[in-house]
């Protein structure tokens, strides 16, 4: 199936021609670039959930909730445990969102494989048994596939709809807000629902919709936002599936609807772009435009963080360690999301880890004194996150709005200007990070997958569960990738 018609646009709300779409998209419909990419953004998310099981906060996340759930049929990634599905979703979302380097969407932002691969394994899982005690057909890799592109092609859209980054600046975690029905269609998918069953589903998730973006101070509740959406998604698919009536018509709603309620009070001269849930659907695909972290912090600081590394490379002898206190002043200019998001300094020391991953001026500290910003750069051990040639910088660093960056392929921009003692001062403005001005080839991806996966397990099976997933077409059965995961991994801080 293709672009959506127009006389069916006509006829019935953009919920129903959404879940229509859904319903009806076949691997056919879908470039063949397409399907390679979403291989490698699924790649990408399990390297990201094999690194996060067991860094310190997943660890006592974990321990907590095992303390309270029962054992279920739901594999848990990185450990030889399982949960019920709702509660083995939330978790694997918070593993993949764990160290703050999977993917995000620069125009809508959310971190779409957090939410595609905790809901659909926990579908595919919940599916071996039915209810009468016998077999259901196993879920392919191509079936997980399809449901997969469904989350990354669904997600952006809503988000674009309520202005993106715009619930950044208001305060909402956004991903975690326009998530859950991407993830209520992606779990949908795998059950193989009706167009109408897959609404009720939709329905059902938004309801559930949350997200508080105060999260980002302190505490390890931000690691499992996206868990939220995981959840609220695959629990409205497993309502649905039984036949559990949900909201129709929840985003297009005047009076209590998902775009109006989101957008309340944002000064747009459109309150919500309706038109963006269906726009160009089977033509222009999102999946591409998911961009790849190469930096283990918010991606709305990553130009700013390439702007010091180009400085950096040009002006080395200013730049060297030894001559960093001669610094007087670094002055950032953003884009609204990414000030609103990342344009503060932390006042505790020491930073929590959370904290140092969406503060701009701790980010571009640590970028200034260690020439990277991985996830070594925000651990808390051994006083890391303490260090006074660090907090020295951020003292100095001042963060300001500058309306250019907010153009829709700049938000993850960046302009930075450095002052030092003798009166030298250099700047730097990159517009469009590493993963925006183009995407990350596929071989940088299986890069980053092996360096992180290489980092918790041994080489065979790093390299087994590669060959899985870049061959998803040509799998029966995902139940011996999920397998692979469900084996306990080291800790990448050990």
């Amino acid at each position: 199936m293709g672009s959506i018609e127009a006389e069916t646009q006509l006829e019935s709300g953009i919920t129903a021609q959404l879940c229509e779409w859904v319903s009806n998209l076949k691997v056919d419909d879908i470039p063949s670039e397409i399907l390679t990419r979403a291989k490698y953004l699924i790649l990408d998310g399990i390297a990201c959930a094999l690194v996060g099981a067991r860094v310190p906060w997943s660890e006592r996340y974990v321990q907590v909730t095992m303390g309270f759930e029962p054992k279920g049929v739901c594999s848990v990634i990185g450990y030889d445990k399982k949960l019920g599905p709702v509660a083995a979703s939330m978790m694997n979302a918070a593993f993949i969102q764990a160290t703050e380097l999977d993917d995000y969407h620069s125009e809508a932002p959310l971190h779409a494989a957090s939410i595609a691969i905790p809901a659909i394994f926990a579908a595919a899982e919940s599916l071996k048994q039915s209810a009468d005690g016998s077999a259901n057909p196993p879920i392919s890799g191509l079936q997980a596939l399809l449901a997969a592109i469904v989350c990354f092609e669904t997600g952006p859209r809503i988000g674009k709809a309520v202005h993106g980054a715009d619930l950044l600046v208001q305060g909402w975690h956004c991903g975690a807000i326009y998530g859950a029905p991407a993830g209520a269609l992606a779990a949908a998918k795998v059950f193989n629902l009706s167009a109408d069953a897959m609404e009720d589903a939709v329905g059902i998730a938004c309801t559930q919709a949350c997200g508080l973006m105060s999260a980002q101070y302190g505490g390890m509740i931000k690691r499992v936002q996206h868990g939220f959406a995981a959840r609220n998604g695959l629990l409205g698919a497993l309502l649905a599936r039984g036949g559990y009536e949900g909201i129709k018509k929840v985003l297009e709603r005047p009076y209590g609807g998902f775009l109006t309620m989101f957008t309340k009070g944002n000064g747009k001269k459109v309150q919500y772009k309706e038109y963006e849930v269906v726009s160009d659907l089977g033509e222009f695909w999102h999946t591409y435009a998911l961009r790849i972290k190469m930096y283990a912090c918010c991606g709305l600081a990553h130009g700013a963080i390439e702007a010091i590394e180009n400085l950096q490379r040009d002006h080395a002898s200013l730049f060297e360690l030894s001559n960093l206190k001669n610094i007087t002043s670094v002055h950032v200019e953003l884009s609204h999301s990414s000030y609103a998001h990342c344009g503060w300094a932390p006042h505790e020391r020491p930073a929590t880890s959370t904290g140092g991953q969406m503060s701009a001026p701790y980010i571009l500290a640590t970028q200034f004194v260690d020439r990277q910003c991985l996830l070594a750069q925000f651990s808390d051990a051994n006083g890391n996150l303490d260090r006074p040639e660090v907090w020295d910088l951020v003292g100095k660093v001042t963060c300001s709005h500058n309306e250019e960056f907010d153009k829709l392929d700049q938000t993850s921009g960046g302009h930075v200007v450095v002052e030092f003692a003798d009166g030298t001062t250099v700047a730097e403005a990159v517009a469009k990070p590493r993963g925006v001005a183009s995407p990350i080839p596929n071989a940088k991806i299986l890069d980053k997958y092996r360096v992180l996966a290489g980092s918790v397990m041994d080489e065979a099976r790093v390299r087994s569960i590669e060959d899985i997933i870049l061959n998803l077409e040509t799998v029966d059965d995902i139940d011996g990738l999920i397998a692979l995961l469900n084996t306990p991994v080291d800790s990448v801080f050990a």
